[in-house]
């Protein structure tokens, strides 16, 4: 007998337990989008967890509540920026202002008055561009 004539037990047995022709699989998916499954799969998971449906309701609405909570405080937030900002800006103005009328009164050169108070109108004309291209 040739050494590489021999057959593997494993290869003969899975050529015998070969699947007949006809035999068909079936392959069923469902999905849903959005936090809620449909009533019948709320149906189903009461049949399966004790009072699943219910406990999905609690999740969803501690997770529409965090949520909400959530988008509330970054709103608070981004409103502090702007105030913060507004402040801020409107300082160094009036600040860039009483230092260009100081130095007229003091008789530094004209252009240092100037460039004072040009500073923060182009700084506010740069604002507006930008705000109105968004």
């Amino acid at each position: 007998m040739n050494p590489a004539k021999k057959q593997n037990p494993t290869t003969k047995q899975s050529s015998q337990q070969q699947k007949p022709a006809d035999q068909q699989q079936l392959i069923a998916a469902a999905q849903w989008s959005g936090p809620l499954p449909p009533p019948a799969a709320l149906e189903h998971f009461n049949d399966i967890i004790p009072n699943g449906a219910d406990r999905i309701m609690t999740l969803v609405e501690k997770e529409q509540e965090h949520r909400i909570q959530h988008e509330n405080t970054a709103l608070r937030a981004e409103i502090t920026d702007f105030r913060i900002g507004m402040f801020i800006g409107a300082f160094l103005t009036v600040l860039c202002v009483v230092g260009a009328v100081l130095a007229a009164y003091l008789g530094a050169h004209p252009m240092v008055s100037i460039a004072m108070v040009s500073l923060p109108i182009m700084i506010l004309i740069g604002k507006f561009l930008a705000r109105k291209a968004k």
